[in-house]
């Protein structure tokens, strides 16, 4: 089976060949693409909730020292995060809609391994 993957800064998308055509997959429901979204108490919980919640590690020291740094930060603020802290897709638009004040969102979402490395701004501001 072959499968394309599409992660765009606005939506992504996943196609599968299905009889030589490619198909888009329902991803959210029968919705074909999902939103390049999150939602966080704070972009540090981002990083702490790949780590505590889905197994994601940083690749390098460099990640590892972010990673410190972001459960610090969390720590000193009285941040306990719960796997429901976190959104993506739908539900993290729906959920700063709801109420934008205090939270991290991001409408353009960037690969696991970004929340890892310092200094890159291109991931979004705190809300």
């Amino acid at each position: 089976m072959f499968i394309g993957f599409d992660y765009g800064t606005a939506n992504c998308s996943v196609a599968a060949m299905v009889n030589g055509e490619p198909s888009l997959l329902p991803l959210e429901g029968s919705n074909h693409y999902i939103p390049s979204t999150v939602f966080a108490p704070t972009r540090e919980s981002v990083s702490e909730h790949l780590f505590r919640h889905l197994n994601i590690k940083p690749s390098d020291a460099v990640g590892e020292q972010v990673l410190r740094r972001a459960i610090a930060y969390n720590r000193e603020e009285s941040i306990d995060l719960v796997p429901e802290d976190m959104a993506f897709g739908q539900a993290a638009l729906d959920l700063y809609l709801e109420d934008p004040r205090d939270v991290y969102y991001n409408g353009m979402v960037a690969p696991p391994s970004a929340f890892y490395y310092e200094g890159n701004d291109e991931i979004g501001e705190r809300a």
